[in-house]
C-alpha cells in the first residue's frame, strides 16, 4: 500500500494499481509493496518534543528490496508455516481484504521540510535528510474491509515487505513495533521470516475495521510535484486456523490487547 505527502500544501494519501516512473508518479496499492534497503533494528527514540508534541517510536526495519521479512523483529506473537493460504489484500478489485488509507496530517516529523510537520523544530528547523536517529514519521489510518463474501475469523493483517519499483530509490523503511505484533512464518524449505502483524479479530462479510499504521523512513523520500512519496508496503491477510498464537500471548488475545492500539469497526 502506498501513500504520498504534499510538502507545501495539504498532504494526502494516494493508492493506485501500479507505481510507474513518470511525471506525476502514481502510488500502487497491492499485495506486494515496496521494500527498503537493509536496516538495523533501532532502539526506541522520542520524536519531537521541542516545539511540538512528542511520541516514542521503536522502529523495526524491513529486510531489504525484494526480500520478505523484518530485521531484528524480536520474539514472535504468532507462528505459521507452509502450506498456508494467505488472503489477498490491497486497494484493488477481487481482494479478500480491501484496504483504503488516510494519512493523519501533518506528519509527526518531516526532516526534509520541518515546517510541514507537527514538530517544526526538528533539526533546528533546518531541512535535512532523514536518518535513523531523526527519521521521517507519519501516521495513517487504514480501513480494512472484508470483501471475501464470507465471514472471516481471527484475521491477521500482515506487512510482508517493501517491493522494489522502477524509479524509487533504495530507502530504509520501518514500522513502529509499539503498534504491531510479529508473526514468524516458516516456508516449505524451512526458511523462517518475521512479518509485522495486526490482529483484526473476526470480520463478518462486508464488515470493516480501522487500524493505525505508523511509517518510519530513514532516508530521503522522493519529491514529485511537491509531494513526498511514501514507500509502498507489501500486505496480505491470514485467517484463523492458518496460524498458531504463541502460548505466551493467549491471554493477550483474550483481553483484546494484541495489535494496534486504535481500532474502530463499521
Amino acid at each position: 500500500m502506498g501513500e504520498a505527502i504534499a510538502m507545501n500544501r495539504r498532504l494526502e494519501g494516494r493508492t493506485a494499481g501500479r507505481n510507474e516512473h513518470a511525471r506525476g508518479w502514481m502510488l500502487a496499492a497491492g499485495a506486494a509493496l515496496l521494500l527498503g534497503a537493509p536496516g538495523a533494528w533501532a532502539t526506541p527514540i522520542t520524536i519531537g518534543g521541542a516545539g511540538g508534541p512528542s511520541v516514542v517510536v521503536d522502529p523495526v526495519y524491513f529486510t531489504g528490496y525484494g526480500v520478505f521479512g523484518l530485521t531484528g523483529a524480536g520474539p514472535a506473537d504468532f507462528t505459521a508455516g507452509a502450506p498456508t493460504a494467505f488472503l489477498p489484500a490491497a486497494n484493488a478489485p477481487g481482494m479478500a481484504l480491501t484496504i483504503s488509507q488516510s494519512l493523519q496530517l501533518p506528519p509527526w516529523q518531516n526532516p526534509q521540510l520541518p515546517s510541514n510537520s507537527k514538530n517544526p523544530g526538528t533539526n533546528g528547523g533546518v531541512p535535512t535528510s532523514p536518518n535513523e536517529p531523526v527519521p521521517f514519521v507519519a501516521d495513517s489510518t487504514w480501513t480494512v474491509r472484508n470483501t471475501s463474501g464470507r465471514a472471516l475469523a481471527d484475521v491477521l493483517l500482515l506487512f510482508t515487505r517493501t517491493v522494489e519499483t522502477t524509479g524509487y530509490p533504495e530507502i530504509d523503511v520501518a514500522l513502529d513495533s509499539n503498534l504491531i505484533s510479529i508473526l514468524e512464518y516458516t516456508s516449505a524449505n524451512g526458511t523462517k521470516r518475521k512479518y509485522g502483524a495486526i490482529n483484526l479479530g473476526d470480520l463478518e462479510a462486508g464488515e470493516s475495521v480501522s487500524v493505525l499504521v505508523r511509517y518510519i523512513v530513514a532516508a530521503d523520500l522522493p519529491v514529485i510535484n511537491a509531494q513526498c512519496l511514501l514507500p509502498k508496503l507489501g500486505v496480505a491477510g491470514l485467517e484463523g486456523g492458518s496460524y498458531i498464537p504463541e502460548p505466551g500471548t493467549l491471554w493477550l488475545l483474550g483481553a483484546g490487547l494484541v495489535g494496534v492500539g486504535v481500532r474502530k469497526r463499521s
